[in-house]
């Protein structure tokens, strides 16, 4: 080998080991960085008329696998999405409490048939009528709370939508970013491979946060979409959405949108896909379950207290349900209404013949054609019944009376005894004129005695019938619809406020559990990927000491072969 072609061997070794050198540093230094991958140098042989003269840098860079890449991205989407739901189910589930906890819901309604068993032995005590309607009101405020802690959580889901949108428009300028830098270069430059890097790890943090797909095409810009939605490509699309901030169970939401176009039914994963899954269906299925529990709970009492009358009957009645004098009104059967003295006495006794009346009208004035008996709609739409003597009372007694589709009896019909109103969990409510006046309790039922006149009695205060009767719903199997993960069942009403415990329940403990799979199956792919790709200290301390090493050993031969060449000159001259 000829001296030029030594020194051009050295020089080339020395210009190589000293590129290593540099990429190994850089390895060392960004070894902690997230995402980072280890960069190696690509060599080729230089050739001169047949003869190699060293070694040159083809390319600087990592080759990653393509396939382990979308690997991760969709291990990350699948994270996102699992964790978005444990902390809010397990906040829910803290409020719920467990089976047999004091003041659960379940604890709550066995405290409240208690109460009742004990009002049927002493029908006529105050004190007893006082502890149930309290236990009553106890359980509204329970539904009440609860509701309210559902619609929390919603709300906080829909903030941290809005959020996780603000989020993934930051990371799609990042990417679009990364795209204006590396776009017409072919990745073979320490620099272009670590802006590369830079933009697998935004794509992975997006994967995160909501479920997409992507490509990279021939000028190395990567395509993102959510769902068939471009949001990156020659410009970014970003997403819209605004949080509504109070959430009711009524509350419509408005859609993610991307230039005026919703994209809410396209987003499948990654946190924000959580978040609406959380937001739209996990937590509406527990205020549905909720609704359900409170609206049968209404339901089951309301038509019992509605078949008594108080003792002594109160000089007004009002009822609960909304009309208008102009509804149709379908009934069958007769319903007898009392006027009442302080002794619970017919002062004067009425009876309608339902099948006969076809509108409210009618039945107002049906009413109204008594002595002592006043009815009328009020300018809230609710039916009221008043003694035109403020020392009478107003008893009704059902008899056979059966009125609309569900054959409800005439009381429960219009809500006139009704012990809870309310629509559903969120707004239940003991009747307040009862906790004002807790003798306006109906504990029995007036007389149906076919030959009851003016001066029998209507009512005494010794009656409990109705007392018994509602003690004995408490152990009766009352049917439930199919409401969030319940099916429809004939079960107690503190059984089925019970399996509302453990439902919620069973939902934070899954959630977590799988919150925590997702994560580990993440995280695995992600170590697999730094063990694959990732910067070994170790194994790059060793190669840049090799390095430096080859690095004075060619500066030590072009020392030589410049010290040869010198000496040639000096011959020659």
């Amino acid at each position: 080998m000829s001296i030029r072609a030594a020194q051009s061997a050295a020089l080339s070794a020395l210009q190589t080991s000293q590129a290593g050198i540099s990429v190994s540093s850089e390895n060392i230094a960004n070894a902690s960085v997230e995402g980072y991958t280890a960069k190696s140098l690509s060599l080729s042989s230089s050739v001169t008329t047949g003869a190699s003269t060293g070694v040159t840098v083809t390319s600087v860079g990592s080759t990653v696998d393509s396939y382990l890449l979308k690997s991760i991205s969709e291990a990350a989407s699948e994270s996102g999405y699992a964790s978005v739901f444990s902390d809010p189910l397990n906040i829910v589930a803290s409020q719920f409490g467990d089976v047999g906890d004091d003041g659960s819901i379940s604890t709550l309604i066995a405290d409240l048939e208690t109460a009742i068993a004990a009002l049927a032995v002493s029908a006529d005590s105050q004190s007893e009528k006082s502890t149930t309607l309290s236990e009553a009101n106890a359980i509204a405020d329970e539904l009440n709370n609860l509701s309210q802690s559902v619609q929390d959580q919603r709300a906080s889901a829909d903030q941290s939508i809005e959020d996780t949108v603000d989020q993934i428009n930051d990371l799609l300028n990042e990417i679009h970013a990364y795209n204006n830098q590396l776009s017409g270069t072919d990745g073979t430059t320490l620099t272009t491979s670590e802006l590369e890097d830079a933009r697998a790890q935004a794509i992975n943090e997006l994967s995160e946060l909501v479920d997409i797909s992507y490509y990279t095409d021939s000028s190395n810009t990567t395509q993102i979409y959510i769902g068939g939605t471009l949001v990156v490509g020659s410009q970014v699309q970003e997403l819209s959405y605004n949080a509504v901030g109070t959430v009711t169970s009524d509350t419509t939401f408005a859609d993610i949108t991307v230039n005026g176009n919703s994209i809410t039914d396209s987003i499948s994963g990654g946190s924000l896909g959580g978040l609406i899954e959380l937001r739209d269906e996990t937590l509406p299925d527990i205020q549905e379950e909720l609704d359900n529990l409170a609206t049968t709970l209404m339901d089951s009492i309301n038509a019992v207290t509605n078949l008594g009358t108080a003792y002594p009957a109160p000089s007004e009645l009002v009822g609960s349900e909304e009309v208008d004098l102009t509804d149709a009104f379908s009934g069958t059967g007769t319903v007898r209404l009392a006027a009442t003295d302080e002794d619970g006495n017919a002062v004067e006794v009425i009876e309608i013949d339902l099948s006969t009346i076809t509108t409210v009208q009618d039945l107002v004035d049906a009413i109204n054609s008594s002595t002592y008996l006043d009815a009328s709609v009020g300018s809230d739409g609710t039916l009221e019944i008043a003694a035109s003597d403020d020392d009478y009372g107003v008893s009704i007694i059902n008899m056979d009376a059966s009125v609309g589709a569900e054959d409800q009896g005439f009381s429960d019909y219009f809500g006139l005894n009704d012990m809870f109103t309310g629509t559903d969990a969120g707004n239940i409510s003991v009747n307040s004129a009862w906790l004002d006046d807790t003798s306006r309790l109906p504990v029995g039922s007036g007389s149906d005695d076919a030959t009851l006149v003016v001066g029998d009695s209507v009512i005494s205060s010794g009656s409990s019938d109705v007392a018994e009767a509602l003690a004995d719903l408490f152990d009766e199997n009352v049917s439930f619809d199919a409401a969030g993960n319940l099916g429809s069942t004939k079960t107690t009403l503190s059984d089925y406020a019970a399996e509302i415990l453990s439902d919620v329940a069973q939902q934070a403990s899954s959630a977590e559990t799988e919150a925590s799979v997702a994560s580990s199956a993440y995280e695995e792919l992600v170590e697999s990927f730094s063990n694959q790709y990732g910067v070994n200290t170790d194994e790059e301390a060793l190669t840049l000491s090799n390095l430096q090493s080859a690095y004075e050993a060619a500066a030590a031969i072009l020392e030589i072969t410049q010290s040869l060449m010198d000496t040639l000159l000096e011959a020659v001259s």
